[in-house]
């Protein structure tokens, strides 16, 4: 069972991303039962395309707490990690996810936007990484209903870390 908060503060961060204009990604790193990490997608405000949540995410575990703690980390994310995200939570020692978005709902929303699963991924390597989701969470999912029907954002498909 996710704890209560956890879904809070994701859902916390969603809006955050919403309201700075970014895409509503977010995600959290837990260690030890204490969420030390809690960020949101940047990428629009930023135009880094790199800054993804989970990203964002492990670096600021990394420069506050140090590299070694990700291997006993549990990273959640509000949406299926996309191939960029899960490779890095592999390449940290990361060795459980959650999430609670599939792809394909995101996808239904905005038209676009398919990869490769992230268990796909998680299974072709032999780090053991554990991959738990989707957990749908309609709360989350109405989020990027209301970023991918404004402003014609579904229309700027990849490019949407470009800034209007």
């Amino acid at each position: 069972m996710i704890k209560q908060n956890i879904i809070d503060e994701l859902i916390r961060n969603q809006q955050i991303a919403l309201n700075s204009g970014n895409p509503p990604f977010a995600a959290l790193i837990e260690y030890k039962n204490e969420i030390i990490a809690s960020i949101s997608n940047n990428s629009r405000i930023s135009g880094n395309p790199l800054h993804h949540a989970e990203l964002l995410a492990i670096q600021s575990v990394i420069q506050n707490h140090g590299s070694e703690v990700l291997i006993n980390s549990h990273l959640y994310s509000t949406n299926e990690p996309c191939p960029m995200c899960i490779g890095a939570c592999i390449w940290s020692g990361i060795p459980i996810v959650t999430y609670f978005i599939d792809q394909k709902d995101v996808f239904n929303i905005r038209g676009w936007g398919k990869f490769m699963p992230a268990r796909d991924i998680s299974l072709a390597d032999d780090s053991g990484i554990k991959i738990h989701g989707p957990i749908l969470n309609k709360e989350m999912l109405r989020y990027h209903e209301i970023f991918w029907e404004k402003d014609n954002n579904s229309t700027k498909k990849h490019s949407i870390h470009i800034k209007n």
